[in-house]
């Protein structure tokens, strides 16, 4: 078709450059792809083992001790002892520690939602990388099965089974590999990203705890 249109072989010929110029990177991004879906499922799976589930009836104990302290060295105290991560507990140490004699009740809500929004960010923030490998994974194995097509169907034109055998091969691997890193990556995204909203959810609800002691604590000075 391309023939029939004035200057359409030199459109076809740099278009087949550019296709064929694709290839290489693309290969590359896709091993890239396949060693960061290993090294993840690596992670997950230390996350997992590291990882202290909170039941209700844990995250409620927690809540009960936390309204019914005096002061915020014990708020703190109660932190240290639940099973969340070092972060969030200095995050909650943090908000427990905002001093009544300079923030109002209001000042310490808006200073303690800066914190926790800062550190649901890092969170969520940490599922970038994966979340991209699951987007850009599958449209990377695509461009290599379409890729070496055209060459393979140049070759199956004039006979070359060889190099039609060769292109198809490349077209296959580099699909099984893309998708093989954007389905780790998309599984692997789904199971962080429930743990850390529940870890989110968790940490709203203390730090509300925390600053609603605050405000009926009576001030020491």
């Amino acid at each position: 078709m391309a023939t029939t249109i004035p200057g359409g072989d030199i459109l076809s010929g740099i278009l087949n450059v550019i296709a064929q110029s694709l290839l290489l990177p693309v290969m590359i991004l896709l091993v890239i792809f396949i060693i960061f879906a290993v090294i993840e499922i690596g992670g997950i799976l230390a996350e997992y083992t590291g990882r202290k589930k909170i039941t209700g009836e844990e995250k409620e104990t927690v809540i009960k001790k936390i309204a019914q302290s005096k002061t915020s060295d014990e708020i703190c105290q109660i932190i240290t002892t639940t099973k969340l991560n070092q972060y969030d507990k200095e995050v909650l140490t943090s908000i427990a520690k905002l001093d009544r004699t300079y923030y109002d009740k209001q000042t310490r809500e808006i200073l303690a939602r800066n914190m926790l929004e800062t550190q649901e960010s890092k969170m969520l923030g940490s599922l970038t990388k994966v979340d991209i490998v699951a987007k850009v994974g599958s449209g990377c194995g695509l461009l290599g099965t379409i890729i070496p097509m055209g060459p393979g169907l140049a070759a199956l034109g004039l006979g070359d089974m060889q190099t039609l055998t060769a292109n198809l091969t490349t077209a296959f691997n580099t699909t099984t590999a893309g998708l093989a890193a954007g389905t780790v990556c998309y599984v692997i995204g789904k199971i962080r990203r429930k743990w850390y909203h529940q870890d989110i959810n968790i940490l709203y609800d203390y730090a509300e705890t925390i600053l609603e002691v605050d405000y009926n604590v009576p001030k020491t000075e």
